[in-house]
């Protein structure tokens, strides 16, 4: 390539040209698909289909100009805006999220350390101090950000792990002679299971505890459930709850584990990736009463703040423990004097080339603040409430259990039908819906029941929309039950 050729690339009137249009197509998007029109949620495309239509070689794609490209996506992708996207707990991001984000990637500055990125570490380090007020952490909290509430739940582990053992865990490894481990709820997010496994400690070393009726963790047996690991010769070093749990939304009572977290020395975690919105709320921050005696938090901005993904928070009470998360030295990007400096990201997270996502929370908060923020969580809080209720008045539904956040499972179960032919029609159900492109809902398992599951993440969803969804789970259901009958 040549010199005029590699300085053209960076032509700011094409950027400025191209960047017009695209704008223009995603407001023309985003009017249609808040807009309640009939446009598809999901326009559902077999997978091997979809492959074919990006594939380099067809001859679509020859000379495709960015505003086309961009249509294409839009066409092949779920509309988180649509006010029948109803799924995953993908939220559909709000303008300043979305500017910042754009900022952010023009300018591609890698955050870990100070000099790549001096804006975004000091608008990351006030976003921290803003969240750790909220929860009722001292002026020793510290945190870090990292792209996803997984990553964001290995950091803090790997922080429980080094801070509690009675070795060098990090330098020596895990010693078979004296395991550690990491109670948690049946109901906990995967990824706590899977990190403690990332980390070394293996399998035997996640001591599970059962859930109660609401799908909580049963704090009356943290005891025995301590006692059983100590038989066996792992040492427990921390307790993991939920705030709240992905499959049903439902709260740990964090005050209860809190308590036994102190009285036996223990570190108290909390996966707090989708629930603590409601620190931003009146109505519903008692669902957290306890958290401030957490020793680590994971909060996503992505979840119930309305913010692009990912952008998630881990946030320390003593925020020393935080450096201890990574004890290891990386000579080109540190000097030899420092030590625990807030602003070289590196040394705290997983990430060594991580984008600038304090940019974007900062944006967020300045731009919409607590009490737009929190209207948003209590709205969609409240719409669970009067969903579930809406359910509960239908003969031929039902719920899993009361909803406690914004997340609702349920099911149609009419008469005759049971096990695992149940199971069956609810899945398909879920199956014809989203290939129609109605609605975009998901399904989740519960003690071997299958259960249709909403997360209502859209601030446009309205009951409505949840009206029209339960008409066309029923109809669908009852023309279904009737020809395997």
């Amino acid at each position: 390539m040549t010199k005029e050729k590699l300085s053209s690339i960076y032509d700011s009137e094409e950027f400025r040209r191209y960047g017009h249009e695209v704008i223009d197509i995603l407001a023309d998007y985003l009017k249609e698909a808040t807009s309640r029109s009939e446009m598809p949620v999901l326009d559902w495309r077999e997978p091997e289909e979809l492959v074919a239509e990006f594939d380099f070689n067809n001859p679509s794609n020859a000379d495709l100009p960015p505003e086309m490209f961009i249509r294409k996506v839009i066409g092949g992708m779920n509309h988180l805006h649509h006010p029948r996207f109803v799924g995953h707990q993908n939220t559909p991001p709000l303008m300043a999220g979305m500017i910042a984000q754009i900022c952010t990637a023009v300018l591609n500055n890698g955050v870990a350390v100070y000099e790549m990125g001096p804006a975004a570490m000091a608008a990351e380090r006030n976003v921290i101090r803003y969240l750790a007020g909220m929860i009722g952490f001292g002026d020793g909290a510290d945190g870090i950000f990292t792209h996803g509430g997984s990553a964001g739940n290995l950091t803090a582990l790997l922080a429980a792990r080094q801070a509690m053992s009675d070795y060098n865990i990090w330098e020596e490894g895990v010693r078979h002679d004296r395991p550690v481990g990491i109670i948690v709820s049946d109901q906990s997010h995967y990824s706590i299971s899977r990190n403690a496994k990332v980390i070394g400690l293996g399998g035997g070393s996640v001591i599970r505890i059962p859930y109660d009726n609401r799908y909580a963790m049963r704090t009356d047996l943290l005891s025995d459930t301590m006692k059983r690991a100590e038989d066996r010769g792992i040492r427990v070093i921390c307790v993991a709850a939920n705030a709240c749990s992905t499959a049903t939304g439902t709260y740990d009572n964090l005050e209860e584990i809190a308590s036994f977290c102190r009285e036996n020395k223990l570190w108290f975690h909390v996966d707090g990736a989708h629930g603590l919105g409601v620190l931003f709320t009146d109505k519903y921050r008692h669902l957290v009463r306890g958290l401030e005696h957490a020793d680590s938090v994971v909060f996503d901005f992505h979840k119930m703040l309305l913010t692009p993904g990912l952008n998630t928070v881990v946030l320390f009470r003593d925020g020393n423990r935080s450096y201890e998360t990574f004890a290891q030295k990386a000579g080109y990007l540190f000097e030899k004097h420092d030590e625990n400096e807030w602003y070289n990201g590196a040394k705290r997270t997983l990430e060594c080339t991580k984008s600038a996502l304090g940019i974007v929370a900062w944006s967020m908060i300045r731009y919409y603040g607590q009490e737009t923020l929190g209207k948003y969580v209590e709205s969609r809080y409240d719409l669970a409430a009067r969903f579930a209720e809406a359910i509960r008045r239908e003969s031929d539904m039902e719920l899993a259990v009361t909803p406690e956040s914004n997340i609702v499972c349920f099911r149609y179960a009419p008469g005759g039908i049971t096990g695992e032919q149940l199971n069956d029609l609810n899945r398909t159900i879920r199956k014809e819906i989203v290939r129609s492109g109605e609605f975009y809902l998901v399904q989740t398992e519960l003690d071997g029941v299958i259960w249709l599951r909403t997360a209502l993440m859209n601030a446009m969803t309205d009951d409505g929309d949840l009206d029209r969804l339960i008409t066309s789970i029923k109809k669908r259901g009852a023309a279904l039950a009737g020809e395997r009958n």
